[in-house]
């Protein structure tokens, strides 16, 4: 009995240190599980900072890149503004997380790809390149207000402006190209255009040039219209330097007759002056500037008239352009009666003496355009009778007036009894 107990006692002893040894064992393994996580936060903590510290940052001017451009080429549409486009972030993270970010790495992108006509789009702004340690709060603005255009072609002639003063005592007499500039842009953008032009320093010139000078587009209040491509961007200009003078513009000429019971009361032309400039020699030629014949048949009001106005070869018109408007002006014909108060004796022969007319007064009535009758009073209306040639008695004569004959339609009375001594 003895022995058998002393064999229980031993594996009651060898149980014990069994479940001794196992006990540690756990005990080593959790004690290593939590050394672990407690490193690794550490680790964590220290590459990102303290986890509950969040804070926000401010990332500014990030540039808006278009992709897939060549979509709206392929599509002839444009842009209409085509400026720079620029947007600002508001992240947030931890401290050392906001450190890390790399703006260079960030992008602000907007797909063209679904545009695919004219008009008023407003595209999604999509951010690129953030850590995903960082939250993208905000971005303002999220989207772009884009004007999406047609693109044509318009050819256009080059204007020469000049600037300076030649030498000399010269003038610019002419400044042109004969190159054609093929603009392309915006439906709009073309539209705007008011004129292609280059701009060429004479300051000093004293013989004729030719240069290569850069053309600019621009719209009526001469501000320059951006956004257009011009072909060639660079045109040869000739520039010739001369002599300059003013010439009168002589008023021309009608042919036809109006309408019937109208007339044509004057002819004016303006400008009634030109600027003219040429060489010396052609110059000294041009005494005045003619306009041809303006036809009036059958017109009962003015009659106006653009014409463009002519010179040697040579010369040229230095202030804007040469065109001129010609009026002539049309107006009915009335009649208009006058009392002329006395008849003048004119003639009387030598030695002799008209002792009495018998009339006193004598009505005119005459007929011509309003403008014409309103200029004419009594007062300057002459009324006499011609003795010449005439001998002593009483001398019946005719009355006459001081107007032109086809202006007079009748005189009341028409002849008239002088007394001759």
């Amino acid at each position: 009995m003895t022995v058998k107990k002393d064999s229980l006692n031993s594996e009651e002893k060898k149980m014990a240190t069994k479940r001794k040894k196992k006990q540690i064992s756990i005990n080593e393994k959790t004690i290593r599980l939590l050394s672990s996580a407690v490193l690794a936060i550490i680790l964590w903590l220290f590459i990102n900072g303290n986890s509950n510290d969040i804070v926000p940052q401010d990332i500014n001017a990030i540039p808006v890149t278009f992709t897939n451009m060549e979509t709206l080429q392929e599509k002839h549409l444009v842009l209409e503004d085509n400026r720079n486009y620029y947007v600002n972030l508001r992240v947030q993270g931890t401290d050392r997380s906001l450190q890390e970010i790399n703006t260079n790495e960030i992008t602000a992108e907007v797909d063209m790809k679904d545009i695919d006509k004219k008009g008023e789009y407003n595209p999604e702004i999509v951010i690129k390149g953030l850590s995903n340690s960082v939250i993208l709060k905000e971005v303002n603005p999220s989207t772009l207000h884009l004007v999406v255009d047609n693109v044509i072609e318009s050819e256009k002639n080059v204007e020469v402006i000049t600037q300076g003063k030649p030498g000399n005592d010269n003038a610019v007499i002419s400044a042109t190209s004969t190159e054609k500039v093929q603009v392309t842009g915006a439906e709009d953008r073309i539209a705007a255009i008011d004129k292609i032009a280059v701009t060429a320093n004479v300051n000093g010139l004293t013989e004729d040039t030719s240069r290569m000078l850069e053309v600019t587009p621009y719209d009526k209040d001469g501000n320059i219209v951006s956004g257009v491509e011009c072909e060639p961007d660079v045109v040869r200009v000739n520039i010739e330097v001369g002599k300059t003078k003013t010439v009168n513009i002589t008023p021309p000429a009608t042919t036809g007759d109006p309408q019937s019971g109208y007339k044509v009361t004057s002819v004016t032309v303006d400008p009634t002056q030109k600027m003219v400039g040429a060489k010396q020699e052609v110059l000294d030629t041009i005494q005045n500037i003619q306009i041809d014949p303006v036809d009036v048949s059958g017109a009962n009001k003015a009659v106006t008239k653009e014409v463009t106005l002519k010179l040697p070869d040579g010369a040229s018109f230095l202030d804007n352009g040469n065109k001129a408007t010609v009026t002539v002006n049309i107006e009915p014909i009335i009649e208009k009666s006058f009392t002329i108060s006395s008849i003048e004796t004119r003639n009387v022969g030598q030695g002799l003496t008209a002792a009495k007319v018998k009339d006193s007064s004598v009505v005119v009535k005459l007929s011509g355009t309003a403008t014409e009758l309103n200029k004419l009073t009594a007062d300057n209306i002459k009324a006499f009778v011609d003795l010449n040639g005439l001998g002593k008695g009483d001398q019946e004569v005719a009355i006459q007036i001081s107007l032109p004959s086809d202006q007079i339609k009748s005189i009341t009375p028409a002849r008239t009894t002088v007394t001759i001594e």
